[in-house]
C-alpha cells in the first residue's frame, strides 16, 4: 500500500472513532431502513449510497443503514462513508448514534 492511503486509512478511522467515541456507544440504536430497490432512487457506483433529488441515504458493507447526507449532520455523515468505503466490511451502521447522526 501507498502513504497516501495508509494516511486516508488512518485519518478515517480517527474520524470515525472520534464522532463515535464523542456521542457515546451506549446511545447507539440500530436502526432498519432498508435500500430502495430501484426508480426514482440511483444507487452510487459502489452500490453504498442511493440518492434522489438530493437526498442521499447511505448503507456499510453489510447492508445496516448509515446516515444520510441531506441531514444537517451532512459532513459527519460524508466522512463516516469514506471510513466505509476505505475499511474492509465492518458493521458501522450499528455504531452510528442515530439520534444524533441521521
Amino acid at each position: 500500500m501507498n502513504t497516501i492511503a495508509l494516511r486516508t486509512m488512518a485519518a478515517t478511522a480517527l474520524a470515525v472513532g472520534t464522532v463515535l467515541g464523542a456521542t457515546g456507544m451506549a446511545s447507539a440504536d440500530p436502526v432498519n431502513n432498508p435500500k430502495p430497490t430501484g426508480p426514482p432512487w440511483s444507487p452510487s457506483a459502489d452500490g453504498l449510497t442511493w440518492c434522489f433529488e438530493g437526498y442521499c441515504d447511505n448503507w456499510d458493507k453489510l447492508d445496516n443503514y448509515v446516515c444520510t447526507t441531506a441531514a444537517p449532520t451532512a459532513l459527519l455523515c460524508d466522512v463516516i462513508m469514506v471510513g466505509v468505503r476505505v475499511l474492509p466490511p465492518l458493521n458501522i451502521g450499528d455504531l452510528v448514534p442515530h439520534h444524533i447522526i441521521r
